[in-house]
């Protein structure tokens, strides 16, 4: 039932190769089919070929023939070996882009040999591969290659026993793979099944671009349903992997991966299939368990295929990502993942995509115009970039509970400031990739990041990361434990997380998480003020009337190993590096509270970090703020500074003082380079009215409360009114009250 254009015959081809073909039988009213059909087709080259000399194409196209000149790699004797022939792919789909599309027929005729010696390395001995999870490595060879011979072809530039050759040994290829990771049950469950991730996606990817540039192969058909029935479903509403607001479970590296694949798939499958293509469902990789029950596949059912480039949920997921980059532009090393940037995102603006994936794509301080991480996008970008000038995004702080990511950000300039919280439940953490951190954060300014989330530090292939542990971030323990650990596989431990509270505003930005560990209800709040600095409000819960350890972790990137430099306070802890630093200071409702930092074990959490673009391993330095009750308050203020700058200037360290704690109520006061504000967290049986150091007496019934000394900015959470000397400074039914 799947609806192809049709594809030219081999042995007519060398004389029509760039032929339209339009007198040719149409089986099943599908369009006729000219090369080239997976990167483009040829009604594009012109276009293409006229800006090549206009930014970003020109840059585009210099890297597009660095990449066609990359020396070849000698695969290793003895084995397949992925990693070569992807390499090897990569070059071949370079040059015979620029044999294609160049006007210079020496520079093309030259580009054309460097693809064909490329494709003459390739090999189909895929039963001596080694690599157990080469699915996700399969991507490189079979598109980078079928792209390759699809453009040659089209440029009239392969003899034809060349181009046989290389379409006999991609088939041969796909249908071992097929066979060993399809069609076994165990191989298919242990890389795919248990997944649900960039493994299927990647999988899926590569066998699809193979199905859609050989569909006479003999299980082209099988092969192109199930990539469809794959992608369509792991990318849409139902599949778990990117939920309703645009999150993606497994993180932002991961999903770059995935995504560079599934861009080069839809981008093939959008010039190659009629628009109403109709496939058959194939349920093989569908799972029932949590959280995939209720997946409503059924074997063998009709479906038109709508190619997620065109989907708004896809679209959301890239903004997802925007979201989550630091003012460097890298994405933040949440879960499973490094820094990195984003590869495929800019190429929706040719799909009707905002122009602010095309500024995220070019606004990065390292690795700008990122066009390489997991799939070779370089001529994708010449082409399907949009030439309609990119913009800035039109957000800032997001708050998105469906994800569990709130991000508060100051601006898109690489001085921003910039927080990551996560509270995140349900598919939104029941993922191979996923680390227990929600009610954790994370913070850079200034150019630095400050406090951080550790990375992916994994050791032992056959085990979690050490970083994927509670104790590896920035949350509250309870005798030493957080949320439960993760098990293997689909036995994701954990605990689901919810923001109870959200309010975006014009100077005070709040999310609310709750969550429930070591018979305890958590609520943390974190509170941006004037985008300038932070709160942190930690109330607690317990069954138990009997006191416990309580440890408020924090790290950051300072360290004797990492550079940069630690200092610990009788208040907290100050981390700065080069250009930033951020001076944390820390209070609680209870008595007894001590800094201190926790035992360092190397290569442990929570000292161990992987996350910089060259992923070394380091330590960083944290600190625990220790203290033992049965339920203490936190109150934390996160201060960030630019070195250099004094105090008092816009830019430089605060001055942060903890004016009462310990009786059931912590104040702390903040000042500003023009303000001064008072914060103020209580227990619930705390009483209402305090006289300030300074006297004046404030009143409120809230859990929170935040007053600037002019009145000017109020707000309070979990109570109803605020008052200074009898003056109303905000008051209300709602949770969150602001006034501002």
């Amino acid at each position: 039932m799947i609806r192809l254009h049709t594809i030219l015959p081999l042995t007519p081809l060398l004389g029509i190769m760039a032929c339209a073909g339009g007198d040719e039988p149409k089986p099943d009213g599908a369009k006729p089919l000219v090369h080239p059909h997976l990167l483009l087709t040829e009604d594009r080259r012109a276009d293409t070929i006229a800006r090549l000399n206009d930014e970003p194409w020109a840059t585009i196209w210099a890297k597009l023939a660095t990449c066609a000149a990359a020396p070849l790699r000698e695969p290793t004797p003895g084995d397949w070996d992925s990693g070569a022939h992807g390499a090897n792919a990569t070059v071949a789909e370079c040059a015979a882009t620029i044999a294609y599309l160049s006007d210079d027929e020496a520079e093309a005729e030259a580009a054309a040999q460097l693809s064909r010696a490329a494709m003459a390395v390739f090999d189909d001995n895929f039963e001596d591969n080694s690599d157990w999870d080469v699915n996700i490595r399969m991507p490189g060879p079979l598109i980078g290659y079928a792209s390759a011979h699809d453009l040659l072809l089209a440029a009239g530039r392969i003899p034809e026993d060349e181009a046989l050759a290389l379409e006999t040994k991609l088939i041969n290829v796909t249908t071992m793979f097929w066979d060993e990771y399809l069609e076994e049950d165990v191989m298919r469950q242990i890389t795919l099944g248990v997944s649900q991730n960039n493994h299927p996606i990647r999988t899926a990817s590569a066998v699809g671009v193979i199905a859609l540039a050989f569909p006479d192969a003999p299980d082209a058909e099988e092969w192109l349903n199930w990539s469809v029935s794959e992608l369509s479903y792991l990318w849409g509403p139902t599949g778990q992997y990117v939920q309703s607001d645009g999150g993606v479970s497994e993180g932002p590296f991961y999903y770059g991966f995935g995504l560079s694949a599934a861009m080069a798939f839809f981008i093939a499958a959008h010039n190659s299939l009629d628009a109403d293509a109709v496939f058959e469902a194939d349920c093989r990789n569908r799972q029932d368990i949590d959280p995939w029950i209720g997946h409503g596949c059924v074997e063998g059912e009709p479906f038109t295929f709508n190619n997620p480039l065109f989907d708004p949920q896809f679209h959301a997921a890239v903004d997802w990502s925007i979201t989550l980059r630091l003012p460097s532009g890298l994405r933040a090393p949440k879960e499973d993942g490094y820094f990195n940037p984003l590869n495929g995102g800019a190429l929706l603006t040719g799909f009707g995509g905002a122009p602010h994936t095309r500024w995220d794509w070019e606004n990065v301080t390292e690795r700008p115009m990122e066009m390489s991480h997991g799939q070779n996008l370089i001529p994708h970008h010449l082409i399907y970039v949009s030439e309609e000038a990119p913009s800035e995004p039109p957000f800032l702080t997001r708050l998105m509970p469906v994800a569990g990511e709130a991000v508060f950000r100051s601006g898109w300039d690489t001085d921003a400031r910039f927080v990551s919280f996560i509270a995140e439940s349900g598919s939104a953490r029941k993922t191979l990739h996923d680390h227990v951190d929600s009610t954790s954060f994370s913070l850079a300014a200034y150019g630095e990041y400050l406090l951080v989330d550790p990375g992916y530090y994994k050791p032992n292939e056959l085990d979690n990361a050490v970083t994927s542990e509670p104790t590896a971030h920035n949350v509250l323990l309870i005798d030493g434990r957080g949320a439960p650990e993760k098990g293997l596989l689909t036995n994701f431990g954990d605990t689901d997380a919810s923001f109870e509270q959200l309010h975006d505003g014009e100077r005070i930005e709040l999310a609310e998480a709750m969550m429930r560990f070591e018979d305890t209800d958590q609520r943390r709040a974190m509170i941006a003020v004037d985008g300038r600095y932070y709160l942190v409000v930690d109330r607690l819960d317990p069954d138990t009337t009997s006191p416990r350890e309580h440890r408020w972790r924090v790290g950051g990137w300072a360290s004797d190993e990492v550079g940069g430099a630690f200092t610990q306070h009788d208040d907290g802890a100050t981390w700065e590096r080069p250009l930033a630093g951020v001076r944390v200071t820390l209070a609680s409702t209870a008595p007894g509270l001590t800094p201190t930092s926790p035992e360092f074990v190397s290569f442990e959490a929570p000292y161990v970090h992987e996350f910089n673009l060259s992923r070394d391993v380091a330590h960083h330095s944290v600190l625990d703020g220790v203290v033992n009750a049965v339920a203490p308050g936190f109150l934390a203020v996160l201060a960030p500074y630019r070195v250099g700058a004094e105090l008092g200037e816009d830019d430089g360290p605060l001055t942060v003082t903890i004016r009462q704690q310990g009786e059931g109520w912590a104040l702390i006061q903040v000042q500003l380079a023009t303000e001064t504000h008072w914060a103020l967290s209580r227990d619930p049986d705390a009483p209402e009215s305090f006289t300030l150091p300074e006297g004046g007496i404030i009143t409120t019934d809230a859990a929170f409360a935040l007053w600037s000394e002019d009145g000017g900015l109020a707000m309070i959470l979990h109570g109803q009114s605020l008052t200074l000397d009898g003056v109303t400074l905000a008051e209300g039914d709602d949770a969150v009250i602001v006034v501002e």
